[in-house]
This record gives C-alpha cells, structure tokens and sequence, in this order.
C-alpha cells in the first residue's frame, strides 16, 4: 500500500515540506534513500538524518513549523535527554513509535508500517542535513593550547556518573536467585540482579597461544614504552571459543579500549552492545555514497574513502582515549578492569557526546589531540608498567558487514591498476576489501597493541588485516585456543555454582566439552531456576538439557549459514566428510589442503593435532558433529553420508588425490618399520630378489620437499631425489609423478608409491599411468613415461644426469588400485631389466627359479629388478594389516570405509 509522507528540511518554512511516497512495506532507510533521490531536494537532504515529527501545518501558508510553546522546530532545540535515552534505549526490531512525539529515527531497519497511522495534515518528518558550521581550529600548536582545549571539551562529559554497585547487593541477588546453588559472588554487569559469566575471563586459566606459545598478555607486555611499531594480533576461533575471555582477562591487568564492530543502523548480537561503532559504520556507509556520488571512478571512490575514513576513525578513538584519560584525571588509582566496566556501563553515553563535540573540529586539530592525548596515557601507564590496547571484537563485521567488497585491497593497488579490473571492468573478488582494512590501518599507527578478534569465516581472511597494515613484521596470529574437555566441564560448573548433592553425568558432559561457553549456559539457567523447591538434581538435569537444546540451536544456525553461502559445494562435501571420519575414526580427519583444516578449525571447531601423526586432526567437539548431521540429514542435499562421500568427494571418474585415501596409504605402510622386506605380509609366496634379504623397511617421516627444508617447487623434488636421504617419504608434486618416495638405508634401492581409489574397476588405461607413476626413472615425464614434459625439461635433464638413476638397482613399486582393475589384473610380481630394455617382462610368481638364475647369469651385475606390487579390494589385509598392534582397530574401520565406498551401488 502507497503512502504519502510529508518531510521538511530543518530550518525551513512549511511552505517548502514536500511529499515522498514509499509503500508501508518499506524501510526508514528507504524512505531516506526516497527524499536524497529528489532532485530538488538532492543537496539539501544529503548525508541527512532523519526526526520523527507529526506536528499539522497548512502547506499554502508561509509559516515557520511550530511546536506548542511556539518555538520553531529544530534538531538543535531538541531535549538533550530525550536524545540521550534515545541513543541509549533498546533497539529491538518491533519497536513502536508513540505518534505525536518527535524522536530520531536511526533505526533504518523498521518498517513505515511502524509509524502508521501517519496523521493527515501533519508534517511527518523532520529531515536535518549535515552541518555546514565552520570546523573549528587551534589557535597554535603550542603543547598548552592543545591541552586546554582538551579541558574544555571535557567539560561535556563532567557530570558522568561513576558506575558503582555495592558487592553486599550483588551476594543477596545471587544467593536469592541461586538458591541452593549459590557458591560465590559471580560477575555482574549493569545491576547487582545482572550474571555476566563472559566477566569471569579465563576461569581455568587456560591462555590461547601462538604458533610459537606466546600469550596476549605477554604480547601486551612486551609493547609497553613502545613510542610506536606495535603489535597487530589477529585472534581468531570459532564463536564461544574464549576470544572475549582473554580479552576481559588481559583487562584486568591492561587498560584496553573495547569496541563491538556493528554495521550501521542495527548492533550485532554480542556480550556488549556499542552504539557508537553502529554510529562510526553509518557515517563511513554515509561516506561511501556521498564519494560515489562525487567521484564515479572506482579509484577514485577507493581513495577519497579511505582517506575519510581514517579521520573519522581517528576522531571516535580520540574520543574514546579522551574517556579513558578523563576517568584518570578523576582517579589516578583507576585499575583497568574498573575502566573496562565503564566502558559497557554507560559509557556509551560520555563517548558519543565526546564525539559529536569533536567533530565540531578540523582534521589537523584532531590530529594534534590525538598526539597529545597519546603522550599523556604514555606519561601515565607506562611508569605504572601497564599497557594500552585497543580491542576490535566480532571484527569480520566490520570486513563483512560495513562496506563489504566496497574497497580496494592496498597491496593491490601497489601493482597498480593493471590487472585490477575483470572483464566486466570491476574490480577483481581478490582485490576487494571492507571497512577493516582502512579502520585496521589506521588504529596500527595509533601508540596501543591492536587486537583484532573474528570468526574463521572472515578472519580465515586476517590477510585482508595483514595487508591493510603493510604486511608488517609485527603482525602476530593467535589461533591456539585450549580445549575444554568433559573433565573441564565438571570444574569449571563446579568452581561456579555448589554441586553438593548433584551430578552431571559422564554423557552430559562428554556433550558439553569442547569450549567454555558451552557449559556456562548451564550458570545461566540455574539463575533463573535455582530458588526453586524440588529436586536439585532434577533441576539441574533440566538446566543441562535445555543448555544442550540451546547450544544446538545455535550451532544449527551457523551451519545452515555455512551451506546457504556454499556456491561451489565444497563445503558440504567437507561437511560430510566431517561426519563420516567422525563415526568410522573416532573423530580423526586429514584434510588435502591447509585452507580446509582452516575452514573447520576455526568455522566449526577446535582442531587437535595427533600426537606423533603429523596426518590426522581430532575433532574433539560432539555437540558440533551433532548440529553437522542434523543438518545435513535436514537439507536434502544428500542424507547418505557416505554416498556422498563417494560420489562427490573421492570422484566417481577420478582419483582422490589428495584426499582422504592418499595419506592414509602412506600411514598404513609406517606401521611396518622394522620389518625385513621378505617379512611383508604383501610380499608372501613369491621369489623376491636377494636385495630384499637384509632391507628393512623403516620410514620415520613422511613430507613434502619443502617441509623437508628443500625450496624451489618441483625443483626441491629434483633435489630430493639427487640426495637420496634414506627413511624419508617424500610426498611428490604431481609434475614428478609418484604419491611417494622412499630410500632404504642402502640408498641403490627405493620404494615408491602409485595410488588411485575409484568407486568402480580402473581402466587399463589410468591402470598402465598408475604403474609409470611408480617407475622412478621416470619422473618428470609425461604420463606414458616416455614423452618430454616441455615444462619440466631442464630438471629432468638434470635428473637424467645425476647419479639416482645410474646408481639405482631395485624399486619396491606398491600401487594400491582400489576397486581393481579392468579386465586381466596383475599380480604381484619381480620386473627385471637392464637399463631400459627388459630382459624379462611380465616375469609371474611361478617362473622356475632355474629360468632366473640363467637371466642373472646373462645380464651380470647391472640387472634391475624391481618389486611390483598390486593391492587391490581382493588382497588389501595384507596391505591394511590387522596383525600389528599398532592401529589395528584404525585399520578394520578403514577397510570397513573401503568396502563401502567400492561396495555395490
């Protein structure tokens, strides 16, 4: 339904109101967008804000709008603590606006619908432009004059409150709420009747660490008396993982400036609200359009942006440094966590009244207050030996969700603007950036460690942090955070609430573990039920079940949105694979590639490594596999797991490399270290060459070339393969061929791996590929081991040329070929050759042993003889050995895998 709104520019006459029409579906942000596309109105209404009125005129008359005490309606002659409680009061979706009363609509998400009926006869909004006042100056740079000005400003903010709340009222709420649960006093936030558990920071003292094992704190620490270059740390995990704790935790011992990225017009949902980020977004969202209005080049947009915002970004951190030294002016013994409480409780208020008074100031007099504003904290912290930092929590908002693929990647532009551009001429997905570029940028010249704090789904993009910064060497990563396992789950709710008489079950807390904030929901809802008469166990059992119902709702959620914004599949093939390796392995899942371990490290889960397996990850988080299965068996995209293993992950017309079968293989074969090669269960009842008599099979490593510490690509291959260390596996590039390389101790011999898993026979013809890709002497080759590889050419003339293949006597060539192999299937048998021409081709396992030994007495000592192997579905307990030990139940349900996946269809 179309409506007509009447609007007024502020400070004009009635007789210039003009009529907009939206439809009642519409949003305030739409009618906004309405009155900037007038061009009439197009000047006048630019950057505008918005007022609800609803005061009649007469549109014919020439009259000044009046309220009933006949002064004229202003933005400026507004009750300055009706603006306040409005800034300050909830901002809840289906709020309702009371009808006649004038109020600001800066929450552009509500629907006209919500400020129906619109009075006939009435102006209905109020529009006020941006200020065209002059900025103020300093009168000098003198050091004094700054400082004064300072004074002044903080006259604004004079009358704030200290927040105080008497520790006697916060045990009589607790103990009331709690009841028989009542251990301890328990963090509060705004009233004593308020728990804020996120306040107990690191309750376990469990502190996440970088790769190296450094702190935050110590990071922190280590920054103190720094004039500049300070530490940029990226801290990013999964929601719940304890980003925030470590931040409150630091807060009690360092003074950080926390901020809650919000996009404009509607906060996210967090611990701590900050509508004064919500503020900073709308005016760079405000600066965004007005540089694409003005500019129309994309360069040009990109660097009129970034300019102005990183002077809007430095006035809201002056005014939020400004808060912290006002505190410290009151009380030179304030203790940091006593600043962090005012920051979240009501400190919102004194900050953005400090803001608005500062942008009444020209850009070179922020940037001298700023300065000084940093030499005073300096003056003051670093004596006390106490540090600085400013905290940007939920920061993937501010890459994500406020101007989101709006900039330009400065890395990007360095290059310059040749291969910038697609072929649409826009800017490349790879070059885009969002507002955590210039907000990043500009906080790191600022004399505070920056801590940014996300989510993997964005901050698996902290690359976006890094370059915004210039890829700086202090640029510190914290992505190890500790797990929280079952026996964490009784202690912490232990060392919280009384357990006296009560018990959470070993299954309950099994569920529970993997992060803090899991178990926490239990606190929280024994706060509201804890005073009640009846069992405590009973009461307890059903805190636990809803904390389980409401944790799986929410990781539910997340995965939901994971596949919404799936556009290539990968992510839910992952997904399923999740689930699978989760049932068959016990929770152990290889990844083909570092971005994947990433995506589920710090998306979805804590990932652990296995201690002594540098090939498998345990996830270690059941709620989360719990939410993945639901999900996935909800979503119709495949309720089989394990066909969509098969069918889409390992490929029905290609090979899994790569995936999961290839270094499972390589696993399987470690478990036969120390055994003689004629002792292999694989090599039984043929006639092996004597070589393989004394070798044993001993492989203690298992990496790519450069994790061996070779560099130069498929080069670092070449240099593998010409140094021959003996007992490590190399894991090839695919220009070399093989899926693996080995030297025995007598480095003449070698073994090497061909691996294809298909879910239906192999051809002849990858079948013939697969045994070339096991003949070393043929790396570097083309696929039928024989034509020039152009690319490759020089290394394999380098290769040619060295002594691995003049020196090499014998190879045990395993090729694992699962399902089998289309028509005739080999077996395993002994190939022997001298150079390259075959003496004896195809030689099988009952050949008379007088046959070879006249072939040896014609070839002599420069026969080669290499061990073909051939593991198929038919034979591969010999290759997935039960009979060791060591992984034996890992071995049954991969072979339990193996049969499904190549089972009939």
């Amino acid at each position: 339904m179309a409506l007509e709104v009447w609007c007024l520019i502020n400070g004009t006459s009635c007789s210039e109101a003009f009529p907009v029409n939206v439809d009642v579906s519409d949003t305030v942000g739409g009618l906004k967008d309405a009155i900037k596309k007038l061009p009439e109105y197009k000047d006048a209404a630019h950057r505008l804000t918005l007022w609800r009125a609803g005061t009649p005129f007469e549109p014919p008359r020439k009259i000044t709008l009046h309220t009933q005490n006949n002064k004229p309606i202003l933005r400026s002659s507004l009750d300055k603590s009706e603006e306040a409680a409005i800034a300050q009061s909830p901002q809840k979706e289906d709020d309702h606006l009371n009808e006649n009363e004038i109020m600001k609509l800066d929450r552009l998400w509500i629907t006209i619908s919500k400020l129906c009926p619109l009075q006939e006869g009435c102006i209905h909004i109020l529009v006020q432009p941006p200020q065209s006042a002059t900025l103020v100056k300093l009168k000098s740079d003198q050091q004094n004059d700054i400082e004064k000005e300072l004074a002044v400003i903080l006259e604004a903010v004079k009358d704030h409150p200290v927040h105080v709340i008497d520790p006697k009222d916060v045990v009589t709420s607790q103990r009331k709420n709690l009841g028989r649960y009542y251990k301890r006093p328990l963090p509060y936030y705004r009233t004593a009747e308020d728990i804020s558990l996120v306040m107990l920071g690191l309750e376990l003292d469990k502190q996440a660490t970088t790769s190296d094992g450094k702190t935050l704190r110590s990071i922190v620490e280590g920054d103190i008396g720094a004039c500049s270059n300070h530490s940029i740390v990226a801290m990013v995990a999964p929601s719940g993982s304890g980003k925030t704790a470590t931040i409150i935790d630091l807060a009690t011992r360092h003074f950080v400036v926390y901020c809650v990225c919000s996009p404009a017009y509607a906060p996210v949902s967090s611990e701590f609200n900050d509508p004064n980020f919500v503020n900073l977004a709308t005016d760079i969202e405000e600066i965004y359009w007005t540089a694409v209005k003005e500019q129309g080049k994309q360069l040009d947009i990109d660097l009129e942006v970034k300019a102005c915002a990183k002077e809007r970004v430095e006035l809201e951190f002056l005014a939020r440094l400004l808060f912290l030294q006002f505190l410290l002016n009151r009380n030179p013994k304030l203790e940091p966590l006593q600043f962090f409480r005012e920051q979240t409780n009501g400190g919102a208020r004194p900050i953005g009244l400090l803001v608005s008074k500062l942008k009444e100031y020209e850009n070179k007099a922020i940037e001298d207050m700023l300065n000084k504003v940093q030499a005073n904290l300096h003056s003051i912290l670093v004596p006390r030996k106490l540090g600085l930092v400013i905290a940007l929590d939920e920061a993937q908002t501010a890459e994500n969700g406020i101007l989101a693929g709006g900039l330009i990647s400065p890395s990007a532009l360095d290059k310059g603007a040749e291969g910038l551009f697609d072929s649409k001429n826009e800017i490349k997905h790879e070059f885009r950036r969002g507002f955590l570029t210039p907000l990043s940028a500009t906080l790191s010249s600022i004399q505070a460690t920056l801590v940014i704090l996300g989510t993997a789904l964005t901050l698996q993009r902290a690359e976006h942090v890094h370059s915004a910064v210039g890829k700086p060497t202090n640029f510190i990563r914290i992505t190890n955070f500790p797990q929280f396992n079952e026996k964490d789950v009784g202690e912490l709710i232990s060392k919280l609430v009384d357990m006296s008489d009560c018990v959470i079950p070993p299954a309950k807390r099994r569920k529970l573990s993997g992060r803090a904030r899991f178990s926490i929901g239990i606190v929280h809802r024994l706060a509201k039920t804890g005073h009640l008469e009846g069992s405590k166990q009973a009461i307890l059992d059903e805190a636990v079940m809803n904390t389980i119902d409401d944790v799986m709702a929410r990781l539910k959620e997340g995965v939901r949105t994971i596949l919404y914004n799936d556009q290539t599949g990968d992510a839910a093939r992952l997904l399923s694979r999740m689930v699978l390796a989760y049932h068959l392995y016990g929770g152990k899942i290889s990844f083909s590639s570092k971005k994947q371990s990433d995506f589920v490290d710090k998306a979805l889960c804590r990932l652990q490594q296995v201690p002594g397996d540098d090939m498998h990850y345990i996830m270690d988080e059941p709620l989360v596999l719990d939410a993945v299965e639901e999900v996935l068996k909800a979503s119709g995209e495949d309720p089989e797991f394990k066909e969509y293993l098969v069918v889409q992950n390992l490929g029905v017309t290609s090979t899994s490399k790569g995936n999961a079968l290839e270094p499972l293989v390589r696993r399987s074969l470690k478990r036969f270290n120390g055994f003689h090669l004629v002792e292999l269960p694989f090599l039984q009842g043929i006639s092996l060459p004597t070589w393989c008599d004394d070798l044993k099979l001993q492989i203690t490593e298992v990496k790519t070339a450069s994790g061996f510490g070779y560099t130069g690509g498929v080069a670092a291959d070449l240099t593998f393969l010409t140094e021959c260390p003996p007992g490590k596996m190399l894991v090839p590039s695919s220009g070399t061929r093989p899926d693996g390389v080995w030297f025995f101790s007598d480095t003449r011999y070698a073994g090497t791996l061909a691996i294809k898993f298909y879910s239906s026979p192999i051809s002849q013809k990858f079948h013939k590929a697969n045994e070339t890709s096991s003949d070393l002497r043929c790396c570097f080759l083309q696929k039928d081991g024989t034509k020039i590889n152009e690319s490759l050419q020089n290394i394999r003339s380098r290769f040619e040329n060295s002594d691995t293949c003049s020196k090499l006597k014998g190879t045990l060539r395993i090729h694992v070929e699962i399902p089998s192999v289309q028509g005739v299937e080999p077996v395993t048998y002994v190939k022997r050759a001298t150079g390259v021409k075959d003496v004896v081709d195809d030689v099988m396992e009952d050949v008379v042993e007088d046959v070879m030994e006249d072939v040896m007495e014609d070839v002599g000592e420069d026969v080669v003889e290499d061990v073909m192997v051939y593991i198929y579905l038919s034979n591969m307990d010999t290759f997935f050995y039960e009979g060791i030990t060591d992984k034996k139940t890992e071995m049954k349900q991969l072979k339990d895998l193996i049969k499904f996946v190549s089972g009939p269809r």
